[in-house]
């Protein structure tokens, strides 16, 4: 049986799966709540990181040497840079990379930290079953680039600055890289689902405090029904 590790950055994003996992064991290592247990017939460990690549790599390091997942899964709300995103849709990472890391006067690439790639590679069998069960309740989710840096993105200039990097970006956080970072070293495979809280523009701020529950809610439940799916065809 696969074992999936699910990250979220805030409680509201978190708050649909603790709701729906049983047999929940709870453990503290370092402040984080690492809760183990069972949604559906899915072994499944969840814990909420906080906000910020830190954060995020932390929780990622100590959920994959503690609980040795096969899977990490980052799941919440992101801002739509891309083309056409609208709030409430749902983007899943074939990559993910840092916006705000510029270490080119060695010759790297911009957004590459020394001795890492530039773009951090998603599984892409997990990425494909995901895109069936959604399109099985149908859900139409984009996949493509998601970027990640210390930063709330919100303006135009903001965003150009990262298509100009990243010209194929769908959406900008502030986690999923590092996590995609982590699960590399330890040679885990990774996906990251995002739904649109805001499109990164001036009004992002309040379409943030508006609409993250409905975004942390809409990649919940997709993650949810990926794991319906799953738990379906192992039944089969």
């Amino acid at each position: 049986m696969i074992k999936f590790g699910v990250i979220c950055a805030m409680e509201e994003e978190i708050r649909t799966l603790l709701a729906r996992q049983t047999q929940q064991k709870e453990t503290v290592i370092a402040s984080q709540h690492y809760f183990e247990g069972k949604i559906g017939d899915v072994d499944v460990i969840l814990v909420q990181s906080g906000i910020g690549k830190v954060q995020a790599a932390m929780t990622a390091a100590l959920l994959l040497a503690t609980y040795k997942p096969d899977v990490v899964i980052n799941t919440g709300s992101a801002g739509g840079i891309g083309h056409g995103l609208a709030i409430g849709d749902v983007v899943i990472s074939s990559g993910v990379a840092y916006h705000d890391v510029d270490a080119t006067a060695f010759g790297y690439l911009p957004g590459q930290l020394p001795q890492q790639p530039q773009i951090f590679e998603a599984g892409m069998s997990y990425v494909t079953q995901i895109q069936t069960a959604a399109a099985a309740t149908g859900l139409t989710p984009k996949v493509g680039l998601i970027v990640s840096g210390d930063q709330f993105i919100n303006g135009k200039e903001a965003i150009a600055r990262i298509l100009k990097t990243y010209p194929q970006a769908l959406a900008s956080e502030m986690e999923g890289a590092a996590v995609g970072q982590v699960a590399k070293e330890f040679h885990t495979p990774f996906v990251v689902i995002r739904a649109m809280s805001d499109v990164a523009d001036e009004q992002s701020g309040v379409d943030f405090d508006k609409f993250v529950i409905k975004a942390g809610e809409q990649s919940a439940a997709m993650l949810l029904q990926f794991f319906a799916h799953l738990q379906a065809s192992q039944h089969d």
